[in-house]
C-alpha cells in the first residue's frame, strides 16, 4: 500500500512540475513565436488570404489561445481601400470569441450622401464596422464546417447601421451555405430567417453568388430602425408592421414572392409580388411590385400620413372616402416613382393611370377616371351628385418654389393645374354631359372655368375657392357667349 501512494504521489509531482514547465515554455518567446507563426500561417490557409497578428498567448490548463492585433490583408481595389482587423480572438476548444472585429472602408471620394441626408447614409465606400462576436464550431472538416453563432452585435460608426444581435446555425461545403434558424435583432425590428440556401461565387467554376429562402421570412418592423440608413423621410415611421415573404435573388437580382405586411390589428393588409433589377447599377436600378390587393380601413390611414413630417392637403376628404381598396402596379426607377392601379372606395372608384412622382423635376402627374364618384360628399357640396369624368392633373412638389409663393401670397392649396372632361354628372337636379372642366392653382387662390358648347350658346361658369375644407363657399360666376351668325341663320329659316 505505501509503495502504490509512493508511485501515485511521484506520478502528480511529475504531472505538476511537467504543467509548470509547459506554462513557463509556452511562455518563452521562442514558443510564443512558433505558436503565432503556427495560428496565422492555418488562418491564411483557410481564409486564403494573408493574415497577420502582434502576440500570441496560449494557456493549456484552460486549453485555451489568444490572438491579438489580427489583420486580413484583403487584395487591392483599384477605387477602394479595405481594411479587415480584430482586437482580440479567443480559441478554447471549439469556441471561437472575437472582440473588436473592423471592417472599414474608404474609395477616397466625398460621401455620395453629403448634404442629402433624405437619401440616408449609407455609402458603401465610407464604411467603419466594429463588432463582437461568439461562435461554436461543431464540425470541421477539409471539405465542411457546421457552426453556429451565438452571439454578434455590429454598429457602422459612419452610416449609423446597428445589429443589437444576431445568431444563426450554418453548414457548408465552401461552394454552398446553409442557414437555419436565423434571427437578427435592430433596435425595434426583429427578423426571423427559417432557412436560407447561399451559393458561393466561384469565377473559376462559373458559378455565379445566388440564394433564395426555403420558408418564409417573418418579421416585426419598425421602419424608423432604418431611416438613418436609407431614407430620412421615415425617421418618425414608428408605427410596427408584420411582414411575411419568400426571397431569392444573386448579384444583380432580388425577388419577392407572396408577400403579406400588415399593421397590429390588421386595419392595414397588404398581398403583394415584385422585386429589384440591376442593383449594382443606380442608374439602371428598377424597383416594381404587383399589388394583388390592398386594404386600408378608415382611420389607419391618417396614422399613416402622420407618420411622415409633410404639409397635410386635404384630410377631411380623405376620411370621407373611408375604406380604401387598391390593386395595381408601382414603380421606382431613378429619380422616379410610377403608380397605376384600380381604388375602390366608400364613395365610388377610380382608376389611376401613371401617377408619377419625379424627383428630378418636383412635380406630381398622372391621369384619373371615375364612372361614379360620389364628389359632392367627398368635397361637402351638398348640390354636387355622382360624376362620371377622367382628368389629367399636374401639382409641383417643390420645397423651394412652394416657400417662395407661401412667402408672397400666403394660401392654403396644393399649386398645379387639372384639366377633366366629365362625361356625365348632375348639380342641382340638373344634368350635363360632356364639360370641360379647367382648374389652376397659384396656391392662394384656385380659379375654375366650367365650359358647356350649345348650338346657339356657349354657356361657362367659373369659380374660385382658396380652401379646399370650405369648398361650399366657392364663389360662382355664370357666363353666356351667343353665337350670333349661327342665331341669324335660325331666325332666318323661321321666316322662310
Amino acid at each position: 500500500m505505501k509503495t502504490l501512494l509512493k508511485i501515485t504521489g511521484g506520478l502528480l509531482i511529475g504531472i505538476i512540475i511537467l504543467i509548470v514547465v509547459a506554462l513557463i515554455a509556452v511562455n518563452t518567446d521562442y514558443v510564443q513565436n512558433k505558436a503565432l507563426k503556427y495560428a496565422t500561417h492555418q488562418l491564411s490557409e483557410k481564409l486564403q488570404m494573408p493574415v497577420k497578428a502582434d502576440h500570441i498567448s496560449i494557456n493549456i490548463l484552460t486549453f485555451s489561445a489568444k490572438l491579438q492585433g489580427v489583420e486580413i490583408e484583403l487584395p487591392k481595389g483599384k477605387k477602394n481601400d479595405t481594411f479587415v482587423g480584430i482586437e482580440e480572438l479567443r480559441l478554447k476548444g471549439k469556441r471561437v470569441d472575437i472582440n473588436g472585429f473592423r471592417f472599414r472602408t474608404d474609395n477616397h471620394k466625398p460621401r455620395k450622401n453629403t448634404d442629402k441626408p433624405k437619401r440616408g447614409w449609407f455609402d458603401a465606400g465610407h464604411l467603419d464596422f466594429l463588432a463582437d462576436m461568439q461562435l461554436q464550431v461543431h464540425q470541421i472538416t477539409k471539405d465542411s464546417i457546421s457552426a453556429s453563432i451565438l452571439h454578434f452585435n455590429a454598429t457602422d460608426s459612419v452610416s449609423g447601421f446597428f445589429i443589437k444581435d444576431l445568431h444563426l446555425d450554418a453548414t457548408t461545403d465552401l461552394h454552398r451555405i446553409h442557414i437555419r434558424n436565423a434571427r437578427i435583432h435592430h433596435e425595434n425590428t426583429i427578423i426571423n430567417i427559417p432557412g436560407l440556401e447561399l451559393w458561393l461565387p466561384n469565377k473559376k467554376k462559373e458559378v455565379a453568388l445566388s440564394y433564395y429562402t426555403t420558408e418564409p421570412l417573418t418579421a416585426h418592423v419598425v421602419l424608423q430602425d432604418i431611416s438613418q440608413l436609407f431614407t430620412k423621410a421615415l425617421a418618425q415611421f414608428t408605427m410596427p408592421l408584420k411582414l411575411s415573404v419568400m426571397v431569392e435573388g444573386d448579384a444583380d437580382t432580388m425577388q419577392f414572392r407572396d408577400i403579406e405586411v400588415m399593421n397590429e390589428d390588421d386595419r392595414l393588409h397588404i398581398n403583394a409580388n415584385g422585386g429589384i433589377e440591376n442593383l449594382r447599377d443606380k442608374y439602371l436600378l428598377n424597383i416594381s411590385f404587383h399589388v394583388d390587393d390592398m386594404l386600408a380601413k378608415s382611420g389607419i390611414k391618417h396614422e399613416i400620413i402622420d407618420q411622415f413630417d409633410v404639409k397635410k392637403f386635404m384630410m377631411p376628404q380623405l376620411s370621407k372616402l373611408g375604406d380604401i381598396y387598391y390593386k395595381g402596379d408601382f414603380s421606382v426607377l431613378r429619380k422616379r416613382e410610377v403608380f397605376s392601379g384600380k381604388i375602390s372606395t366608400d364613395v365610388g372608384q377610380l382608376n389611376l393611370t401613371d401617377l408619377t412622382l419625379n424627383d428630378s423635376t418636383k412635380y406630381v402627374s398622372g391621369r384619373l377616371s371615375t364612372p361614379d364618384l360620389e364628389l359632392g360628399k367627398v368635397m361637402d357640396l351638398k348640390d354636387l351628385g355622382k360624376i362620371a369624368a377622367d382628368a389629367s392633373f399636374e401639382f409641383d412638389i417643390s420645397k423651394e418654389r412652394t416657400a417662395k409663393v407661401r412667402a408672397e401670397k400666403g394660401g392654403k392649396l396644393p399649386i398645379g393645374t387639372v384639366e377633366a372632361r366629365v362625361q356625365e354628372a348632375s348639380y342641382n337636379k340638373i344634368k350635363v354631359k360632356n364639360v370641360n372642366v379647367d382648374i389652376i392653382s397659384d396656391g392662394a387662390i384656385a380659379e375654375g372655368n366650367i365650359m358647356m358648347s350649345g348650338k346657339v350658346a356657349d354657356t361657362s361658369l367659373s369659380f374660385t375657392f382658396d380652401d379646399t375644407q370650405d369648398m361650399h363657399k366657392m364663389k360662382i360666376k355664370p357666363r353666356m357667349k351667343i353665337h350670333l351668325p349661327k342665331l341669324n341663320r335660325i331666325f332666318t329659316k323661321k321666316k322662310e
